[in-house]
């Protein structure tokens, strides 16, 4: 009886807050039906009564657990088999970075020494003309670019001529053809040693490569050395068309305090 009594009274769902606001009846008059209100005793009742006769409600122990993580919980290792956590190192441990060469330019600029004017003279070595003397940075020492590179708008002389630029220019294989050259090396030894005209930055640079790695272990070349490259030409009978050419070819002299004062 007391829970018909209760459905009786309530007549509509507040949308609002969700939930139930019992309606009291009203006379033909407008007036409020007033009744006596309900004991403890009758509310304890009626709730005992309502929530046995929810019968499809299950209890919460026996509802799915709603997991968004659908990989396997894995069990965590133990202590002991768990990877050592490496401390980062001070900075007083780490390794300092490797400090770039210093530009620091030749005090002067020395003629060509006469041990290797007379080496090159028994080649018969003509248009003897410095055309660069620079100071070897860490591009140059990198065993992974092997090269010696220097710009053309540094040369002091333009030592290629139109035939030789039309030849450095060319593709092949996807690069720049090149071209060999002999060049005599600061101990007086000839070798022959790959010249290619590359665009690097805003402009051309040749480059000394193939054998650039070789020369440099071989001389003792190092980040910071002052070095002289000259140019000069030498007449060779060509093979195939039996007539004599003449050939570009390099001399390279290591500048010290010795060659400072010549």
């Amino acid at each position: 009886m007391g829970l018909r009594r209760l459905k009786n009274e309530i007549s509509f769902l507040d949308l609002d807050l969700g939930v139930h606001i019992p309606r009291r009846k009203r006379g033909s008059s407008g007036s409020a039906i007033t009744k006596r209100s309900i004991s403890m005793m009758e509310c304890a009742t009626i709730l005992i009564a309502f929530s046995n006769s929810v019968t499809h409600v299950l209890p919460s122990a026996y509802l799915p657990l709603r997991t968004t993580n659908t990989k396997p919980i894995t069990e965590r290792k133990p202590i002991s088999e768990r990877k050592p956590i490496t401390k980062r190192k001070p900075i007083t441990e780490r390794k300092p970075r490797k400090k770039r060469c210093k530009q620091t330019p030749f005090p002067t600029t020395p003629d060509m020494p006469a041990a290797m004017r007379d080496r090159i003279g028994e080649m018969g070595a003509y248009q003897i003309q410095l055309a660069i003397q620079k100071q070897l940075q860490d591009t140059d020492m990198n065993k992974n670019h092997g090269r010696l590179s220097f710009p053309a708008k540094k040369l002091k002389v333009d030592f290629a001529t139109e035939e030789e630029r039309r030849v450095l220019k060319q593709q092949e294989n996807g690069g720049k053809k090149g071209m060999n050259v002999m060049i005599v090396d600061p101990l007086l030894r000839e070798s022959s040693i790959c010249l290619k005209l590359w665009k690097i930055g805003s402009g051309d640079s040749y480059c000394l490569m193939t054998q650039w790695n070789w020369l440099v272990e071989q001389n003792g070349f190092k980040s910071g050395d002052h070095v002289q490259l000259w140019s000069f030409r030498k007449d060779e009978l060509e093979a195939e068309t039996q007539t004599m050419v003449s050939r570009l070819c390099f001399a390279m002299v290591k500048l010290d305090a010795t060659t400072a004062s010549a």
